[in-house]
């Protein structure tokens, strides 16, 4: 009995901690109360679905409490690429200050979330720096409805090395497009940061040079930036050196030996992505099906 007590106790806790970010209460839920001890136990039992499935079930019924549940997932361990697949719920919650279920006629009211851009940009950061590559471009989003051009800019280069994007169908040459005859000043600024040996900064210029955009191209430099990056203990130096060196480019030889020690180096950080199973994937010539 006090096992049980203890536990309630906790739950209680974490709930109060959720509810912070309401402005009003919830509303009484639709879930029969048998159906919701059911969640709640399920939610506890230290698995990743069922503290994603208690998750996904309250917010089907704008119920606050799936914030809690997205939270366990988050952290259940051993750590998975599941893990980022519920930092990335917390990413949207948080930065839409609303549950997905929100605008549903035919459930409760939702409650008034109130949106956290700390914590939506920390759950969404988690989810990336994983190797979630929805959070990528979600990420873009949020940063460019904030007016952070330098910060979405990042985040459309990396989805696009991850999707292989042409340079010409991926919209961004014409965004940071050279200026007469001076780089963009988003450029620039990268530039200058990846000299003084920023990381992240080093990861960006790179990606500009892989793909020519907003530079002449260049992978052979682009690769040096990815190492250098990678050297430092930045993940997407360390995936990004691991794909150019799997997939080739001029001036970048094939080296697939060379690409699995840096990708191990990158699964050493959780990011879910650098596993065997999927670069080995992602290093094979894409395929067009232009028949569909």
């Amino acid at each position: 009995m006090q096992h049980r007590t203890g536990r309630t106790a906790t739950l209680a806790a974490l709930l109060c901690l959720a509810l912070t970010g309401c402005q009003t209460l919830p509303p009484p839920s639709m879930l029969p109360l048998a159906q919701q001890q059911a969640l709640q136990q399920r939610g506890t039992d230290g698995s990743f679905e069922g503290a994603w499935d208690t998750a996904e079930t309250f917010e089907r019924f704008n119920d606050p409490r799936a914030i809690v549940y997205y939270e366990r997932a988050a952290a259940i361990t051993p750590w998975t690429f599941h893990n980022a697949k519920a930092e990335r719920a917390l990413g949207r919650i948080w930065t839409d200050g609303a549950l997905r279920h929100a605008d549903s006629p035919h459930i409760n009211p939702a409650p008034v979330l109130r949106a956290s851009w700390r914590r939506g940009e920390r759950a969404y950061l988690a989810a990336a720096n994983h190797g979630n590559p929805y959070a990528f471009q979600e990420l873009a989003n949020a940063y460019r409805n904030r007016g952070d051009a330098q910060q979405a800019l990042r985040w459309d280069l990396r989805g696009m090395i991850y999707r292989r994007y042409a340079s010409s169908s991926s919209h961004l040459p014409d965004a940071v497009a050279a200026q007469g005859s001076s780089v963009h000043p988003r450029v620039a600024y990268i530039q200058r940061r990846a000299q003084r040996g920023d990381a992240e900064a080093q990861v960006d210029l790179g990606a500009l040079l892989e793909k020519g955009v907003g530079l002449p191209r260049d992978p052979a430099r682009a690769l040096q930036l990815y190492q250098r990056a990678g050297e430092q203990g930045n993940v997407f130096g360390q995936y990004f050196a691991g794909l150019l060196l799997g997939r080739s480019a001029p001036g970048v030889e094939k080296d697939t030996e060379a690409a699995a020690r840096w990708f191990a180096r990158a699964e050493a950080q959780h990011f879910y992505m650098a596993a065997p199973s999927y670069w080995e994937k992602a290093i094979k010539p894409p395929f067009f099906n232009f028949s569909e």
